[in-house]
């Protein structure tokens, strides 16, 4: 009677794509595999899984809110426009000014959108409150070019909600795309 084993034809491996692995089938006679180092034996084991704060870039623990170093949120927004090319990120310790005026604005903020056609000086707000609401404010005295959220005009000095995925434009030529970014994934 012919096993299984013995009624199939032998396996072809290309050892040449496999360097430094140990194949089942280069094993001399009575040679033992070596035990693979997953799962972990009762000896080993598992660190608490941490990322880095999108802020300070200290390790964080995954589970918590706020970093233990700078004490920002996990939970966090980013802009991002490709014209003109800006990624800003920005937490829940208040509003972040959008505008080219670098005493209003945050430097990087004034510095990228200086020169952009229909961006005002004080153009508008967009914050995180602690309760996970975002929030998006055109300057309370208006601007020339407008606000949008989703190609809606927002009232100068109306606080309007904003949701991960909407588009904010700033006057007719610079839009950002607003991400809720939470913890990573364990």
């Amino acid at each position: 009677m012919v096993t299984d084993e013995e009624a199939r034809p032998p396996r072809y491996v290309d050892k040449a794509l496999a360097e430094d692995v140990f194949l089942d089938d280069e094993r001399e006679e009575g040679e033992e595999a070596e035990t693979p180092p997953w799962p972990p034996g009762p000896q080993t084991s598992l660190a608490p899984r941490t990322h880095p704060c999108w802020s300070c870039a200290a390790d964080v623990p995954s589970g918590t809110s706020a970093c233990p170093e700078c004490q920002e949120s996990v939970r966090h927004l980013r802009l991002i426009s490709t014209r003109p090319p800006v990624h800003l990120r920005h937490g829940s310790c208040g509003p972040l000014n959008l505008g080219r005026h670098p005493s209003w604005a945050a430097p990087a903020v004034a510095a990228a959108l200086d020169g952009e056609r229909g961006v005002s000086r004080r153009h508008a707000s967009i914050e995180m409150t602690p309760d996970g609401g975002l929030w998006l404010t055109e300057h309370p005295a208006g601007t020339m070019n407008g606000t949008f959220v989703n190609g809606e005009r927002v009232p100068p000095g109306d606080r309007v909600p904003v949701a991960d995925g909407d588009t904010v434009r700033l006057g007719t030529y610079c839009a950002f795309t607003v991400l809720v970014v939470e913890e990573p994934p364990a």
